[in-house]
């Protein structure tokens, strides 16, 4: 229960989902006190040898008289997590992490309240004998402070010699201890990690000040710092020359740069800002003076200690451990549990999962070969993954994986625009940016398309555009037919009657100068849909050039009545005998149904009309097409000409972005199939400046095929025309 990190009520519920008779309350205190009396006296010991394995490792290393000692690491956990404005949680754990072995070598628990204590005290009683943890009447932000005061005492009680403590500067423990340990030689190590937030921190404050300081800018200043302080480990004039020039160096003055990092003085003609919107330098005397503030009047003369930095990331992840065992959702602050839990987060640091036979054993209990076997194997994980993380091509990988996240979450937010934010539902509704940019369109994929079956069918028009009306449509499959002549709305032009020999005097239509029986355009429509809806399995619509006409023409007519949708649901998909024969047949002249009829199937193609093509494409396509091969390549989803109409409605945005040379018409083609409108370059860019712009064109659909492009030349020239519109 203490190991896994839940209480009574979740073991209980567990139990009883299990159909497991439920364990009693007391009961469970009670095995909780004799195992985690145990449990503590372990932690202690471990930490004494863990201690003494520290000190023989440091001992080891080359150190001077006046460096002579342990490097520990420290930092302190609460099991309430402060708001910034108000720190009230009733205890706090704080721990000693050794340098060389990264193990826990001491730990305190301050607690506030008493549960026992609390009730007698509401009852006007004594309290009953217990074991009280309560050892803290202060604040908690005084907690920490407290505890590494008194941890650093005991280790100079005990005669250890400490050299260097690393922590966080957001408390006053180590100059306390300093205080009342004159005589010690340790020195305060600061933590990378903080010193870097804290900064970032600080560049979030003055953003409301400064137009200029965008994310983007941010990002860069920081990048700016982490390299300068990496590069000058011990070289505390380096870190102060560093730092003046990464100022000057995003305003444009290269005059302190040194030529090992700053492009500009390696190829000054050429040169622009990677990390800048627009490539191009800062301008504003306000937001230097301010940058200069916080760099060069406070950190400069921090320039000691920015160049002897440390981690306590070792700590950072003992108290995940501790939030596992203990956590902070869960009431465990006012008893013996906490400390409990958390001595069995020190076992499980510094001993690996083993530790819990260890102590069954210690308590009279058989280890469990169960409990052997599960924590073996853990224990083999934990240390394959810490010699993976430790490795070079580990550490690349994080990097990458931190990287796509960022991308990923960036893209989110720019497609999404405001979604979450305090009081974002007092504002005025029309002011807020709630359109949405849309995703890139997936690749439809089709199921049982190999066993459907297939239907070639053919259409005869009033012209060659798209918009014509339709005079005839006929289908067919190797069991039935289907044909209707369609009274047309448009007129019928010459040479589309002279191909088709239909025509229309008065209110009649004929064929070959003979009547024919017709139907107006919605009843023709409707019966060709229940034609479709007869096949048991959704059948393959297969036409030849139906991509580029026939498909078109038969969108529009059925939009124009709002019946598309009808044949969307009774289809599974389209195929192009053009294109398959292209594949089947590669090489010839001509790629016409009359001329593949002759040569394929070495018949005589007769005079124009759809029943007579749609049976003879059936005998080409199923005769010679080889369509169990190809179908699934060249299927295209019934919805393929609506999305054609979008896309070049898309495209007409990109219009004068291309005549400015920025997109070529490729790109911008790529770019409406993408799903995306100039609009949409807007929004981006109002939402996050270049980094926005960025994420957008660069994002990756599910196959890894990146939206628009990577081309930083390219995003750039996009990135100015949009703001040359501004």
């Amino acid at each position: 229960m203490i190991h896994a990190g839940i209480g009574e009520t979740q073991l209980n519920n567990f139990l009883s989902s299990l159909n497991v008779h439920c364990i009693d309350a007391k009961t469970l205190k009670i095995r909780e006190n004799e195992a985690g009396s145990v449990l503590e006296n372990q932690a202690i010991m471990s930490q004494q040898r863990h201690l003494q394995m520290e000190i023989l490792n440091s001992t080891t290393e080359d150190q001077t008289e006046s460096r002579s000692g342990i490097c520990i690491s420290t930092d302190t956990c609460w099991q309430k997590k402060g708001s910034g404005r108000s720190y009230n949680s009733l205890s706090g754990v704080s721990t000693l992490i050794g340098k060389t072995t990264g193990k826990v070598v001491n730990h305190k628990v301050r607690i506030s309240n008493c549960r026992i204590c609390e009730r007698a005290k509401g009852r006007g009683i004594l309290p009953r004998q217990h074991k009280c943890r309560k050892n803290w009447s202060g604040s908690a932000k005084g907690m920490e402070p407290d505890m590494v005061v008194e941890m650093l005492k005991e280790l100079d009680e005990e005669g250890v010699n400490i050299s260097e403590v690393v922590g966080d500067d957001d408390s006053t423990g180590f100059d306390r201890a300093k205080r009342l340990m004159p005589n010690s030689k340790m020195e305060k190590i600061s933590d990378r990690n903080h010193i870097k937030h804290s900064i970032i921190s600080k560049l979030h404050e003055l953003k409301p000040k400064h137009k200029e300081l965008t994310g983007m800018v941010c990002d860069a200043i920081v990048k700016n710092f982490t390299y300068v302080v990496n590069q000058n480990v011990n070289n505390p004039s380096g870190i102060e020359d560093g730092l003046r020039a990464s100022i000057k160096h995003i305003f444009g003055e290269h005059e302190n740069c040194k030529e090992s990092w700053c492009g500009y003085l390696k190829d000054k003609d050429s040169y622009i800002h990677s990390n800048l919107p627009r490539g191009k330098d800062l301008s504003s005397s306000q937001l230097r003076c301010d940058l200069e503030k916080l760099f060069i009047q406070k950190m400069v003369p921090q320039s000691k200690k920015l160049s002897n930095l440390g981690s306590s990331q070792a700590n950072e992840s003992f108290n995940n451990l501790i939030a596992l065992k203990a956590p902070k959702t869960k009431h465990f602050s006012t008893s013996s549990s906490l400390n409990y839990r958390v001595s069995s987060a020190v076992l499980q640091k510094n001993e690996g999962y083993n530790y819990i036979s260890e102590l069954n054993t210690s308590i009279g209990l058989s280890p469990g070969n169960e409990t052997l076997s599960r924590g073996n194997k853990l224990n083999k994980k934990r240390e394959g993954n810490k010699n993976r993380f430790k490795s070079k091509q580990g550490k690349k990988q994080r990097k990458f994986l931190k990287k796509k996240r960022l991308q990923k979450t960036t893209v989110a937010e720019v497609k999404e625009g405001r979604t979450y934010h305090s009081s974002i539902g007092l504002e005025d509704f029309a002011t807020i940016d709630i359109e949405e940019i849309p995703a890139i369109p997936q690749a439809e994929t089709f199921t049982n398309i190999d066993d459907a079956p297939i239907v070639c069918f053919d259409l005869e028009t009033t012209g060659l555009s798209r918009y014509s009306d339709i005079t005839q449509i006929a289908a067919c499959s190797k069991d039935s037919s289907f044909s209707r002549y369609i009274f047309p709305d448009q007129q019928i032009s010459r040479e589309a009657s002279e191909i088709t020999k239909i025509t229309v005097v008065g209110q009649k239509m004929y064929h070959n100068g003979n009547a024919v029986d017709y139907k107006h355009k919605h009843e023709g429509m409707t019966d060709f849909l229940t034609y479709l809806s007869n096949f048991t399995d959704k059948p393959v619509l297969v036409g030849h050039n139906i991509k580029r006409f026939d498909c078109h023409v038969l969108f529009n007519t059925l939009k124009s009545m709002n019946m598309y949708s009808e044949l969307c649901e009774r289809t599974i998909a389209f195929l192009d005998s053009l294109n398959l024969f292209k594949l089947v047949s590669p090489g010839l002249s001509s790629y016409s149904q009359s001329f593949l009829v002759d040569k394929l199937l070495g018949q005589q193609y007769e005079a124009h009309n759809a029943v007579y093509d749609t049976k003879l494409l059936l005998n080409l396509v199923t005769e010679k097409g080889n369509v169990s091969q190809y179908i699934t390549e060249l299927a295209f989803s019934p919805s393929y000409p609506q999305l054609y109409q979008m896309q070049l409605a898309n495209l007409k945005t990109f219009e004068k972005l291309v005549q400015s040379k920025c997109l070529s018409k490729a790109m911008a083609l790529k770019t409406a199939r993408s799903n995306l409108r100039f609009q949409h370059f807007e929004l981006a860019v109002q939402r996050n400046d270049m980094a926005g712009l960025k994420a957008l064109m660069t994002e990756k659909s599910s196959t890894g095929v990146v939206r628009v492009t990577s081309n930083k030349k390219i995003i750039q020239r996009v990135y100015e025309y949009l703001i040359s519109l501004k």
